[in-house]
């Protein structure tokens, strides 16, 4: 039986098919945008069935009705060959089917069995992140990237993928370190570059933030859409914590909003950073006018739910208030729908979030807090990242003290600027809120420390967007 790359048995393959695995193996892990062969590969295999199995995988990755339509078409030409398949093949069929029948838990459940029976198989791993990542699942990512590690240790994937489930888990020290051997081992590996910038920015080290990021960019032109903008946007999050927010604005219209505006990680970097811009006190003109068209049709997606928080803030901020009408009618039926293990993604984090930031769009923000502060408690189970779920947590921060609610909104900057003291707007913010509960001397010595930071990071040197 023929053997790929990884050494792993494949069923009915010829020399081509192993070539179209491994080819797309390498392009998925570097995050790279040469598909194409590999879709026409797998357009014209007749007998392996791993081809048209993986070629389901990328396309429901798209995270649209489209791509669910071609992947469950895919899936259906995979199971034709599925009599001849092996173990492994038969096991990534069964994920597959789970995702797209929307079972993210049971997709995981496989994916997690796939690496503890087949370690070699990185893009099993690969695809298993995913679902922990969608699932807001931080043990599972972990999971699975030690177990890669343990088989896969002169492999620089494999040390970055540990590297972002470590640092999902909070252990800091350890991600940075094996984020940063995987560069040392392969300089152009975007994923390990993303996951040293979720460290530096999780302790605020934004100056060696922006230093980092910009000496690894010239690796990013040839990264899809996705890791480009998103490492661009990782970058603009270190400028917006600098006080350069004109530089971070600069970076949204070159870098992160125009390469690809049908893409949905594309939309989430682009609305996720217009709203932390706004939050800052930055006009973005008409750049939300110009993000919503795109939204439009997403109003009943409903793939995961940290996209649909995004799409329905943006469509708020764009004025597009039947958009928004119709797509949280859309949300509390997907909520009544859900499976015991999504009820609390859905019902009792996404509904109350997805009313509350509608509330904060128009400017109710009394009703805004009291909503995001409801779903606050389980924001961890929508999907997505810690550093990308922050944004919530912003915007309940906002409504909070727009709103009047002092105390609460105390407590929350005190915890962020222990946590990240070398932020000034954390330290602004703290000087307005003392001032406004009488408590002028801490107010003075906050303000004092935010200027001093801000002529600080006047002297890092800037980047050329």
């Amino acid at each position: 039986m023929a053997r790929d790359g990884q050494g792993l048995e494949v069923g009915n393959a010829d020399a081509g098919a192993i070539e179209a695995l491994d080819f797309l193996r390498e392009e998925w892990l570097v995050f790279g945008k040469r598909f194409q062969p590999f879709m026409e590969a797998a357009d014209r295999e007749e007998r392996c069935a791993l081809l048209p199995t993986l070629a389901a995988n990328l396309v429901l990755s798209m995270n649209s009705v489209e791509g669910r339509a071609l992947g469950e078409r895919y899936l259906g030409r995979a199971r034709t060959l599925e009599k001849d398949a092996t173990e492994r093949e038969r096991a990534w069929i069964a994920a597959t089917a789970a995702w797209a029948a929307g079972d993210g838990d049971k997709a995981l459940a496989i994916h997690e069995q796939l690496v503890a029976d087949w370690p070699r198989d990185l893009l099993a791993g690969k695809l298993g992140q995913l679902h922990a990542f969608n699932l807001g699942d931080a043990k599972a990512l972990l999971r699975i990237g030690e177990r890669l590690l343990e088989a896969n240790r002169d492999n620089h994937f494999a040390w970055g993928m540990c590297a972002f489930g470590l640092e999902e888990c909070n252990r800091l020290e350890e991600a940075e370190a094996h984020a940063r051997r995987a560069i040392e081992m392969e300089r152009k590996d975007p994923w390990a570059h993303h996951a040293v910038a979720h460290c530096l920015e999780a302790r605020g080290r934004m100056v060696e933030g922006v230093s980092f990021m910009t000496a690894m960019a010239d690796t990013w032109e040839d990264c899809n859409s996705f890791m480009y903008t998103h490492n661009w946007w990782h970058l603009a999050l270190f400028l917006i914590d600098l006080d350069r927010t004109d530089e971070a604005l600069a970076l949204f219209d070159r870098r992160v909003w125009g390469v690809w505006k049908e893409f949905s990680e594309d939309e989430i970097n682009a609305i996720s950073l217009l709203a932390r811009l706004e939050l800052r006190g930055v006009d973005v003109g008409a750049r939300w006018a110009d993000v919503a068209p795109y939204l439009k049709g997403r109003l009943h997606d409903h793939f995961v739910p940290f996209l649909d928080l995004q799409y329905l803030y943006a469509l708020a901020r764009a004025g597009e208030q039947s958009a928004v009408t119709e797509m949280l009618a859309s949300l509390e039926d997907r909520a009544e729908r859900a499976r015991p293990f999504e009820r609390e993604a859905w019902a009792d984090c996404a509904v109350p979030a997805a009313h509350g930031l509608a509330a904060h769009a128009r400017g109710d923000h009394a009703e805004a807090a009291r909503l995001l502060g409801q779903a606050m408690p389980h924001l961890g189970t929508i999907g997505g990242s810690i550093a990308q779920r922050s944004l919530f947590g912003a915007l309940h921060l906002d409504a909070l003290v727009h709103a009047g609610w002092n105390d609460a909104a105390l407590k929350i900057l005190q915890a962020a600027e222990r946590e990240r003291p070398s932020v000034p707007a954390t330290k602004r913010a703290l000087g307005d809120l003392y001032r406004k509960l009488g408590r002028h001397e801490q107010a003075m010595a906050a303000e004092y420390e935010a200027e001093k930071l801000v002529r600080q990071y006047r002297g890092v040197k800037g980047v050329a967007a």
